[in-house]
């Protein structure tokens, strides 16, 4: 009886060992890592999204980079025909205020009728006539006068335009042509090169 006790208790430690070491071994350790997988193929692109509509026009700015200020052709104040070795005589212009007097350029040109040139004053005509001008609060005033003493006689020009920049620049004493302090001398230009400069019209 005791043989057979011994046996059935032998027995259940064996199938409980056999258990513990079953499970021992699927507690195995993990394998290496595999390669990788292609890649997979790329999606399609995305149409592109459709133009905005263009933005309200804006308004003109106003003529010129330096919103200058200009005439039209005015007739020449001078006599036709002038017996005396100097002359002088004005032409209005209400816009030339006192700060472009003090800080900005004002600029003289005179027409020949006869072939339309024009020349920026100060000039020296080939009659041996200088045209020159001073300027002052609304008002430029030309000047002619002979470099030999005799009579101007007839004047070259048939109109004079004056051209206001304001701002910026440094007048000398108030003579046409001498610009002061600025990095653009506007006297040396020609009158094609300001008014294309200031989109001004003919």
């Amino acid at each position: 009886m005791k043989t057979f006790k011994f046996t059935n208790q032998l027995l259940g430690l064996l199938f409980i060992a056999s258990l513990f070491v079953a499970c021992s071994k699927d507690d195995g350790e993990d394998g290496a890592i595999g390669p990788q997988g292609p890649q997979g193929e790329q999606g399609i692109q995305g149409e592109a999204g459709a133009d905005g509509e263009d933005g309200a026009q804006g308004e003109q700015g106003e003529t010129g980079a330096a919103n200058v200020i200009y005439s039209e052709w005015l007739d020449s104040p001078l006599a036709e025909n002038i017996a005396l070795e100097s002359t002088n005589a004005d032409i209005a212009a209400p816009s030339l205020s006192q700060e472009i007097v003090d800080q900005g350029v004002v600029l003289l040109y005179g027409r020949i009728e006869t072939n339309g040139n024009v020349y920026s004053l100060p000039y020296i005509g080939n009659q041996g006539v200088s045209y020159y001008y001073y300027h002052n609060l609304e008002v430029i005033n030309i000047r002619l006068t002979t470099i030999d003493g005799s009579d101007i006689g007839s004047p070259l020009f048939s109109s004079y335009r004056y051209i206001l920049i304001p701002g910026g620049v440094q007048a000398s004493n108030g003579i046409g042509g001498i610009t002061g302090k600025s990095s653009t001398d506007y006297s040396k230009m020609s009158y094609e090169e300001i008014t294309a400069l200031f989109n001004i019209p003919e």
